[in-house]
């Protein structure tokens, strides 16, 4: 079958056109798509690149406010006796004796129990609604229930706060002396910069022997005022002093220190 020209043009033209389709669908549509795919992929790594870098320029207020904290714990870890130092028998009778010989008491022992780890325990109001069934038929608007709440919106928080633990280490410590020294001694422990609580204090003769001298007709120095041990006969053989032996337990409270954060690794990477 022979064609003529227009036929022959038409066929060209056809031919064309479906070489055209093929480049299409076989190189440029799949072309397309994947430029298509490399914006989106390039709008997410803007987006991420957009995300450091915030988190980049946080950096400096993130240090600081880490560096912060830090120095706020480490002041007040400060009040409590180090870990490595407080089974160390050494260290507490160093203070003992220090405290004992500014009051002008004879430290006799200090005892050393071992340390424990114990649950810190809030101290709080409770607060026991007595009249809340008064209260709620008398509040047509809500008032005094809001009241109420924020009365004993501490006390509550306070109750069901989470209980931490502590390290603490029991000691008992002995002494000899009189009122007046013993008063100081005790005043020592209270200004002592670690936190301290006494627990008990167990004397001997509560009244630095004043009782003894009185039922005696025995003339003794005023122990309150005396700063040293005065001892006076009292016939056959007995001795009264205006001193006492005196047992004192106190707990030592200790926390771990806090390590130094390096923030400076984190902001130069």
């Amino acid at each position: 079958m022979k064609l003529n020209y227009r036929d022959k043009i038409i066929a060209a033209i056809l031919i064309a056109i479906t070489i055209l389709l093929i480049g299409y669908f076989a190189l440029i549509k799949p072309k397309y798509k994947d430029i298509q795919t490399h914006q989106k992929n390039l709008k997410e790594v803007q987006k991420t690149q957009d995300e450091i870098k915030a988190q980049i320029a946080e950096i400096p207020d993130l240090k600081n406010a880490i560096l912060k904290l830090y120095e706020d714990t480490s002041v007040i870890t400060a009040k409590f006796v180090p870990i490595a130092d407080v089974q160390n028998q050494i260290y507490i009778d160093k203070y003992m004796q220090k405290f004992a010989d500014d009051c002008k008491v004879k430290l006799l022992s200090v005892e050393l129990k071992e340390a424990k780890l114990t649950p810190i325990e809030y101290y709080y109001n409770t607060v026991s609604d007595n009249f809340g069934d008064m209260r709620k038929a008398a509040d047509v608007d809500g008032s005094l229930a809001k009241q109420y709440a924020e009365q004993t919106a501490e006390s509550k928080a306070v109750s069901q706060r989470a209980k931490e633990s502590i390290m603490q280490t029991q000691y008992g410590i002995s002494i000899h002396g009189t009122q007046k020294c013993v008063w100081a001694y005790l005043e020592a422990l209270k200004n002592f910069d670690k936190t301290l609580t006494v627990d008990s204090v167990t004397m001997g003769d509560g009244s630095f022997g004043k009782n003894e001298a009185e039922a005696l007709n025995v003339s003794l120095p005023d122990s309150k005022e005396a700063d040293e041990e005065t001892t006076v006969d009292a016939g056959e053989n007995k001795k009264i002093s205006n001193a006492t032996d005196v047992r004192i337990v106190v707990t030592l409270y200790s926390v771990y220190e806090m390590a130094k954060p390096n923030v400076e690794d984190v902001s130069s990477n």
